[in-house]
């Protein structure tokens, strides 16, 4: 039984791949001063006297890749080697650029060569031309890893004399896997979520295995070129040179990283990997997952967009190119308002866009600006209702009148009122008092020319009294019918309306007589404005809703004659205060003629008004 158990284990053994337990780094017995780095995917050298990949030259193993996972690598398919093998990496300083490749040159030099370490190597490089920097170059792959991960620290000897230092890493990608495969290969920069800053890829032109220089950090770009080795040459498609991100052909992808503001002692650090697979698409996804290039596995950079399988990275990134922009703004308007003001507030947002050779267009990117607002007043209506008001009180049915008033109001607004009136009163000999009068006057108000108001009233009164001794008592009804009407302006915008209007009221009046009596009231009304909705811009016009309001009101002051001069002083409850002087004459027929003036105040403004009038006696 103890031999059956170990024959079994023994043949376990030996049909699982050992290499998923060994580490995957060693120093090449065939080639000195070389290393190897090899799982069941990935093979490559590790060059020692330039700190890049491959075996110097021609010499296998380059790059190879076995997307089986068994670790079967055919040299045929070698990404590196054939032809003029190039891979490196080049460091400028002050505007001087230094390199290391691959083929044969090397600007910096590791005098102990090669540190195998585990399951990586560790090179470390300095330059005489260059004091005290030094560069160093850590390479692992792990156990099961599709990809190589390579972290470069440059330390700075004495800073940079305008602060700057760049670093580029660089292939010739001659991506093979299958017949139809060559040297030249489909070159793309970007792939689905990955941005064109952050991986160049090639892909073969047959199979489409792909390898790709990939990195998560911020301060990267990535490029193709014509075989470059300057180390900020790695930041767009140089070869077309139209800003496209693909290309194809015989020529080199790379990244180039750049810090601004170096100073001695300074550590700059660049993360990256070199990806396979058989597409762009397993690459990228294998390097996402698996945290490559400075990543955290399985999480995408905040920045990127997800990740998608959009296929070949040469077929998602080939499409029409930019001819133009576009761009357009939308002004947004926000109305709110005061019982006397509006404000419009805006706020203008701006789409602009890239203009395709095949007619699309790119999606929009917006901008918001917030203009300033525009500010106007509402109150023209409520002002020529209040004048209305004044003229309403001030109405006298006592002969024909012709009416001629001029207001001034405390918001801008200022205008006249012209109308004529028509009544009178009589006594019979029981002593009862009967009246009846009419009346039409027309306001209209502006504080400019596009900001205005108007009033049409036309008003009635019934009057029935009586003589006690020297007092006369009387109820005064009267009833007036309005038709308003209004202009605005606010900012760019204009807005008008009309509307109707009544009030109705009842008073009861205490007059004196002779040549100083007092004068005591009450009166009790309403007042109705029908709701309306406003013409004009969208962006101004209101809708005004049906107000009814009930006031009362008392009034006390005196009448004074002194010959053919009247003089009155009233006041009123609701805070309105008349003066009035007048001459009036009346002849030995009893008819009389007259002209006065009255100055009115209200809590809005003031009116002046000027009354002649004629009364013939029969």
């Amino acid at each position: 039984m103890k031999i059956m158990r170990v024959s079994l284990i023994a043949a376990l053994l030996a049909s699982t791949s050992l290499s998923v337990f060994a580490d995957t780094s060693s120093i090449n017995g065939s080639v000195t001063g070389m290393g190897i780095l090899e799982n069941d995917y990935v093979k490559a050298g590790v060059n020692g006297t330039s700190g890049t990949f491959g075996s110097g030259g021609n010499t296998s193993p380059g790059l190879l890749f076995d997307s089986t996972g068994t670790g079967t690598f055919n040299t045929d398919y070698d990404y590196l080697t054939p032809g003029s093998p190039f891979d490196g990496w080049s460091i400028k300083i002050d505007g001087v650029n230094t390199t290391n490749n691959n083929a044969s040159s090397a600007s910096w030099t590791d005098s102990d060569g090669l540190s195998d370490t585990t399951d990586g190597f560790a090179w470390q490089g300095t330059n005489s031309d260059y004091a005290s920097w030094q560069v160093e170059h850590n390479y692992s792959l792990g156990a099961t890893s599709q990809f190589i991960d390579i972290e470069t620290n440059i330390t700075a000897g004495s800073s940079a004399s305008d602060s700057t230092v760049y670093f580029g890493r660089f292939i010739d990608p001659d991506a093979r896997a299958a017949d139809g495969d060559s040297s030249s290969t489909d070159n793309v920069l970007g792939y689905s979520g990955i941005p064109d800053s952050n991986v160049a890829f090639s892909e073969a032109l047959s199979s489409r295995y792909a390898l790709g220089l990939y990195s998560t950090n911020s301060n990267v770009d990535a490029g193709i070129t014509g075989w470059s080795t300057e180390a900020d040459a790695y930041t767009e498609n140089a070869v077309d040179g139209d800003g496209s991100l693909t290309n194809t052909g015989d020529n080199t992808i790379g990244l180039t990283w750049v810090w601004t503001g170096v100073e001695p002692g300074d550590i700059l650090t660049a993360e990256y990997a070199y990806i396979f697979g058989p597409s762009a698409f397993d690459a990228a996804d294998e390097a996402i997952t698996s945290g490559a290039g400075g990543g955290t596995p399985g999480v995408t950079p905040s920045d990127w967009e997800a990740l998608e399988d959009v296929g070949s990275a040469t077929d998602a990134a080939s499409g029409p190119t930019v001819v133009g922009t576009g761009t357009s703004s939308i002004t947004s308007h926000t109305a709110t308002e005061t019982t006397t003001t509006q404000t419009i507030a805006r706020e203008k947002a701006t789409s602009t866009w890239d203009v395709y050779s095949d007619g699309s267009l790119s999606t929009a990117a917006i901008t918001t600006e917030t203009l300033a607002p525009f500010t106007g007043r509402i109150d023209q209506i409520a002002t020529a209702q209040d004048i209305v008001g004044v003229v309403i009180k001030g109405l006298e049915f006592d002969g024909v009148t012709a009416i001629g008033n001029k207001s001034k109001y405390k918001n801008g607004m200022s205008g006249d009122t012209k109308g004529i009136a028509i009544g009178g009163n009589r006594t019979t000999d029981t002593g009862l008092i009967l009246g009846l009068g009419a009346a039409s006057v027309k306001t209209e108000l502006k504080s400019d020319d596009v900001n205005r108001s108007a009033a049409t009233t036309k008003a009635a009164q019934v009057e029935i009294g009586r003589e006690l001794g020297n007092k006369n008592v009387s109820i005064k009804l009267k009833h007036a019918m309005i038709d308003y009407s209004m202009e605005r302006s606010i900012g760019d915008f204009n807005a008008s309306g009309s509307t109707k209007g009544t009030d109705t009221s009842v008073s009861l009046m205490i007059e004196g007589s002779g040549k100083i009596t007092p004068v005591i009231g009450f009166t009790k009304g309403r007042s109705t404005m029908d709701g309306y909705t406003e013409t004009g811009d969208i962006q101004a016009v209101r809708t005004v809703a049906k107000t009814t309001e009930d006031y009362n009101y008392g009034t006390f002051g005196a009448k004074g004659k002194l010959g053919v001069l009247d003089i009155a002083l009233i006041g009123h409850s609701d805070d309105t205060k008349q003066a009035k002087i007048g001459i009036n004459k009346t002849t030995a027929n009893g008819s009389s003629f007259g002209i006065n003036y009255t100055k009115t105040k209200t809590n809005l403004g003031t009116t002046d008004s000027i009354v002649a009038g004629l009364k013939i006696t029969f």
